[in-house]
């Protein structure tokens, strides 16, 4: 398991750099902290940390997919061979990043998230304190400290939302599964449908600083 700050600390460059206080006087009087609205799932303080493991079995899934249509067949088992054990090798690390989907009340903890995005939404309003609070989240993020960073925006009350992509793990490795089997019967059509499945499987989910997604595993 391996999580990284570099896109972050991107999107926080393109935030400060869509916040220009030019022209904005009339933002000056700043915002009022209003309390988080509740959700119908667990949160946590804490930005999402993403996990390799699932960008690694999607890429080769579509590096699969590719070698089963150009009949390069020992190279399709290879990456579904790639791709299962991405999600099998690190199966005790990557329970601790499961999230729910959070347009699911109730739901397990059975997603992984891959990738992540921030944006400012359409309620922002610049002003001089939030820039500031901007400009140091852009700092912590440089340093690393991505926990604190997103304290920083939530204490100054900067309205970002949080988008990401997330892979089901379990419906993945049955889907790969399936494709071997599909594979070694000879029957490639469908061993291309069932890799297709685990990319669309893929969901997105958006949602604020306040309502992070709590993540852990399921037993």
């Amino acid at each position: 398991m391996k999580t990284s700050n570099k896109l972050v600390v991107a999107v926080m460059a393109g935030l400060l750099a869509t916040t220009s206080m030019g022209g904005l006087a009339a933002y000056a009087a700043g915002t009022e902290a209003t309390a988080p609205a509740a959700t119908p799932y667990a949160t946590q303080k804490e930005l999402i940390k993403t996990a390799d493991e699932a960008v690694t079995t999607l890429t080769h899934v579509r590096s699969a997919r590719l070698a089963l249509l150009d009949n390069k067949i020992d190279v399709a088992k290879a990456d579904v061979a790639e791709a299962t054990k991405s999600l099998t090798q690190g199966e005790a690390d990557l329970k601790a990043l499961r999230v729910a989907d959070t347009e699911k009340p109730g739901a397990k903890p059975e997603y992984l998230p891959f990738d992540m995005s921030m944006t400012l939404t359409d309620t922002f309003k610049p002003t001089e304190e939030n820039q500031a609070a901007l400009a140091k989240a852009k700092g912590l993020m440089k340093s690393g400290d991505k926990d604190a960073a997103i304290d920083v925006l939530r204490t100054a009350s900067v309205d970002v939302e949080i988008s990401a992509a997330l892979l089901p793990e379990s419906l993945s490795m049955e889907s790969l599964k399936k494709a071997s089997q599909l594979i070694d019967s000879k029957n490639y059509f469908d061993a291309n449908l069932a890799l297709k499945s685990i990319e669309d499987g893929v969901i997105v989910r958006t949602f604020g600083i306040d309502a992070i997604p709590a993540q852990g595993g399921v037993e």
